[in-house]
This record gives C-alpha cells, sequence and structure tokens, in this order.
C-alpha cells in the first residue's frame, strides 16, 4: 500500500482524489486518482486532457493550489496548442533579499546580476529536460565585501552560487505576477473548489469500498454525479427552473 503525508505528523495510506470544478457553476468535472506518495502536480495535465475530452470544452484557465505550480506545468500550458492560463501561488520567500529571485537574469545574453549591481557570465551550461540550465560563481572577495554576505552566501569557499531552473523563464513571470492584485483577485476564487471537496469527503470519498483502480474511480464518479446532481437542484431553485418539465422533454431511451 503506498503511504502519503500532509504533514511531517499527517501520515495516510492508500490514494488521493484530485477534483477538477467549473468555477461559475461548481459543476464537477472530472475526478482523478492518485497514488499517495505521488504529487499532486503530476494529475494537472491529464486532469486538464480528460475535461477537454469528457466535458467537451477548451479549458483557457485553470486554478490549483501551489502543488501544481511547478515550471514543468507552467511550461506544458503555456506550450500547449491552446494555452491554459495557469494560477497557481508559488512558495513565500524566506529572505526576499537574497533569494535567487533578487537576481537578475539574462537568459539570453547569459548574465546574472546581483542586487549590488555585480555582473558575471555563466560559468557553465549543461541540458536537462531538453531545456538549458545555467550555473554561475559570483567572485568570493566580491561577495565578501557586500553588506548582505553572511545572508546570501553558504559556501566556505567561493562566492554566491546561481543555477537557473530549466523552466527559469516561466517561473520567473509567474512571481510576477504573483504580486498583482490580478492574481489575488482571481486566486480567491480558487476557494470553491475546497468547499465542493468537503461536500465530497462527507459522503465518502476517503472511504473506497473497493479495491483496484477501475472499482475505486468507479466509485468516485458515482460519488461525482451525486454531488452534480444535488448542485443541479440547487442552480435550478435559485434560477425558478422546472425540471420536471425538462426532464419531460427529454427523449425516451430506446430499449
Amino acid at each position: 500500500m503506498r503511504h502519503g503525508r500532509k504533514s511531517s505528523a499527517h501520515r495516510f495510506d492508500g490514494h488521493k482524489a484530485i477534483v477538477s470544478m467549473d468555477q461559475a457553476s461548481e459543476m464537477i468535472l472530472d475526478v482523478g486518482d492518485l497514488a499517495a506518495s505521488a504529487g499532486d502536480g503530476k494529475s494537472l495535465m491529464p486532469g486538464i486532457e480528460r475535461v477537454e475530452e469528457h466535458a467537451g470544452v477548451t479549458v483557457e484557465h485553470a486554478i490549483g493550489d501551489g502543488a501544481f505550480g511547478s515550471g514543468a506545468n507552467r511550461a506544458a500550458c503555456a506550450e500547449r496548442e491552446q494555452p491554459v492560463d495557469l494560477l497557481s501561488p508559488l512558495r513565500q520567500l524566506v529572505d526576499p533579499e537574497v533569494d535567487k529571485s533578487a537576481f537578475q537574469i539574462d537568459l539570453e545574453a547569459q548574465t546574472a546580476t546581483c542586487a549590488q549591481g555585480h555582473t558575471v557570465p555563466v560559468q557553465n551550461i549543461r541540458q536537462e529536460q531538453d531545456r538549458p540550465v545555467l550555473h554561475f560563481v559570483f567572485p568570493r572577495q566580491t561577495c565578501e565585501a557586500c553588506p548582505l554576505f553572511s545572508r546570501c552566501v553558504r559556501s566556505q569557499t567561493s562566492g554566491r552560487t546561481l543555477t537557473t531552473s530549466p523552466f527559469e523563464a516561466y517561473l520567473r513571470a509567474a512571481r510576477e505576477r504573483q504580486k498583482t492584485a490580478e492574481f489575488k483577485d482571481a486566486y480567491r476564487l480558487r476557494s470553491r473548489v475546497e468547499g465542493k471537496q468537503a461536500e465530497m469527503v462527507r459522503h465518502g470519498l476517503r472511504n473506497t469500498r473497493y479495491v483496484g483502480e477501475a472499482k475505486r474511480q468507479f466509485q468516485r464518479l458515482w460519488l461525482g454525479a451525486a454531488v452534480n446532481l444535488k448542485r443541479l437542484f440547487t442552480l435550478a431553485e435559485a434560477r425558478s427552473v422546472d425540471l420536471t418539465g425538462v426532464f419531460g422533454q427529454l427523449s425516451p431511451a430506446v430499449a
């Protein structure tokens, strides 16, 4: 059995369920199955593809928590034939003044400039996931003269070192966007999916009765359908729609 952790003190066994929801209607569009030990972010692109296939829609925007905001996911969303605008927060910086994001990295010129204005060229380049990864090293003497030295440099022999991500440009753009009011307003909409997940948990999302992925997924799909039916009646009541009349207009099934 696979094991997962919500925190260092909270371990769970089994599998995780990844829920996709339409923000406007709050209807569930997909429920995915994931091993407890797997990272949530790996489910993003398969989930988007399932939603598009089964709901017959084109996903243009996706909002997820920090687990979905990896550089690989941001690149995959941006480089699709139909790009997806992914909103997912990056971690809060422990010491913003000396974090890598405080350095100006010119990926075209392959140079890095620190907050004190010192610029160094790339020292070496390697390929990772078919993308360039740049490694920079600042001179020890230059770093020792900096007032941020004790906070910035960990090495006992060299100056500050920096290594870019294969998806550096996407991550830097995401961090800048995260500072905007537009991002904060849009990300607040994600809270609705938390309520939907809590509703599914109350109906047994975390307690599958069957063994095996196919049977486990079958139960979760039925659960999602039941929660959607509840939501459908709520929407109909709010909009004064007579569902009896709507259902009566449907063609009877052919035996």
